[in-house]
């Protein structure tokens, strides 16, 4: 009979049934370790990404008591949709990192390849597992994240209307009032102390200043209207037209016990409105505005309508292209796992971010082309992926031979 081995001799002599039910077990085992590694990966990078947000646009606003905390929450709840399509790429690649990474140094791949099982076989749970992340991501990118991202730039710029009274913080200029610069000492609700209060004219120079120990501040629905008042005030006008000449300023020119300064909302903020971009539109949105005019253009050169069109195909383009890097990237990350055949977390994460920023800056180096429609830069976007795609099968082909 000999001593010759044949690989898979042992699941061939169970026959069949037992083979498939092997391979089953072993994809199932695959398929939810890369999930569950995804989901902490996921987790961790959406974190970091939401941290980098919440510092920029939200924090301050936090820490000047113009933000309650409800609201912050509210805030940061809306954020991370937004980055998900960034971190999901990472995550499912950090997983095949990870994930293959463990096998290959536990000598469970090996004895994989021992047992007669190709590398497709390895590679089938992780491919569908990509391909489930294209999807999320198809689904994130087109609807959940440009309605939540849509929701949180609302909120940020109609905060001072949606809750007008935060606008006014002890110690702080108020500047976001047009004509007005308005600082108070303290405030209990609605009573105000040490208040004071400068009028300027068209060109922000100061014609007016009123002063007074207490005060009131209020907000009128039925006029829609921030009111002031400041109760025995001191006004204090200037007197010439250079309100830089402090000569000609008058003190304690007006007295008034009820001096009220009475500021629209509609004039302030204007109308309650959301802000415009392509990125905050989901695809059928997209879709409509490819076939209409540039907003706010008047009668627009068709160089200005084919820019805009441009835009809004790249903008499309640019949605598709960033749910396929998961793909991509999983592809591109499965032979160097073979390669490298690390278990280390740190390790296998530094290789991911990496291999990321590296796809990113291919990525936003081909958006620069935008200006030169002629180029058709929104399929260029398409070149990140096709490289990382068909390098990554190439690896596997060649790993698959040895």
């Amino acid at each position: 009979m000999g001593n010759d081995y044949e690989p898979g001799a042992g699941l061939r002599r169970r026959g069949n049934s037992g083979l498939i039910r092997f391979v089953n077990l072993l994809h199932r085992y695959i398929f939810k370790q890369v999930v569950v590694a995804t989901a902490f990966a996921v987790a961790v990078f959406v974190f970091v990404l939401v941290l980098g947000n919440v510092m920029r646009e939200v924090l301050d606003l936090l820490a000047s008591g113009r933000l309650n905390l409800f609201m912050f929450l509210e805030l940061l709840v809306l954020l991370i949709p937004g980055v998900v399509p960034y971190a999901l790429p990472l995550g499912m690649l950090t997983a095949v990192l990870l994930v293959v990474g463990r096998l290959c140094a536990q000598r469970e791949y090996t004895a994989m390849r021992s047992a007669g099982l190709s590398l497709w076989t390895l590679a089938a749970p992780i491919l569908l597992a990509s391909c489930l992340g294209v999807l999320l991501c198809l689904f994130i990118n087109f609807e959940y994240a440009p309605a939540a991202d849509q929701a949180f730039k609302t909120a940020l710029v109609n905060l001072a209307r949606n809750d007008p009274l935060r606008l006014f913080q002890p110690g702080r200029d108020v500047r976001e009032v047009p004509g007005y610069v308005i600082n108070i000492g303290g405030r209990d609700g609605d009573d105000l102390t040490d208040i004071w209060v400068e009028i300027l004219d068209e060109h922000g120079n100061a014609r007016q200043f009123a002063r007074a120990k207490h005060g009131k501040l209020n907000y009128v629905h039925a006029t829609d209207q921030l009111v002031i008042t400041l109760q025995s005030a001191s006004v204090q006008e200037y007197k010439a037209a250079d309100p830089s000449n402090l000569s000609d300023f008058a003190p304690s020119s007006m007295r008034s016990d009820d001096f009220k300064v009475e500021l629209p909302m509609t004039k302030l903020f204007g109308p309650v409105s959301a802000p415009f971009k392509l990125s905050l539109l989901t695809l059928g949105e997209l879709l409509r505005e490819r076939e209409v005019d540039p907003p706010n253009v008047d009668h627009p050169t068709p160089k200005q309508k084919a820019q805009w069109r441009m835009d809004v195909q790249m903008q499309i383009q640019r949605n598709f292209a960033a749910a396929f890097s998961v793909l991509a990237l999983a592809l591109f990350g499965l032979p160097l796992a073979l390669r490298v055949g690390r278990s280390e977390n740190f390790v296998n994460l530094a290789i991911a971010l990496g291999l990321a920023l590296g796809y990113y800056f291919l990525l936003f180096s081909l958006t620069l082309l935008r200006g030169h429609p002629e180029m058709r830069p929104d399929l260029l976007l398409w070149i990140p992926n096709i490289l990382f795609e068909a390098l990554g099968i190439f690896l596997l082909y060649r790993a698959a031979q040895k």
